[in-house]
């Protein structure tokens, strides 16, 4: 399946935000380009807890791929904590899931 997307920028900029889910959990697995269901070609690094920064360009979608219109594809991310930046090729996380995921840093 398909999904019709567009940048939020005409050009490819970055974009930095914070993890926080709005539940319980403690953080968000990494999620597959959802355009079109593609896993990552290498192993992801660690999923990203509550705190960590997430820095990438964001996408917005015309239907729900996997239930969010707004998708960051993630370049790079700092675990919370820590103050090193870990390439995150091919990682995507959604914006919102049961509330706001990523906040605006």
């Amino acid at each position: 399946i398909f999904f019709r997307c567009r940048s939020l920028s005409s050009r490819r900029m970055s974009a930095t935000f914070v993890l926080r889910h709005p539940g319980t959990c403690t953080g968000m697995f990494w999620r597959s380009d959802p355009r079109a269901g593609k896993r990552t070609s290498s192993g992801p690094p660690d999923w990203p807890r509550n705190g960590s920064v997430l820095r990438g360009t964001v996408h917005e979608f015309e239907s729900k791929p996997e239930g969010s219109l707004k998708w960051l594809e993630v370049e790079e991310y700092t675990p919370a904590g820590k103050s090193e930046w870990i390439k995150a090729e091919g990682c995507w996380m959604q914006f919102d899931q049961g509330g706001l995921l990523l906040h605006a840093q």
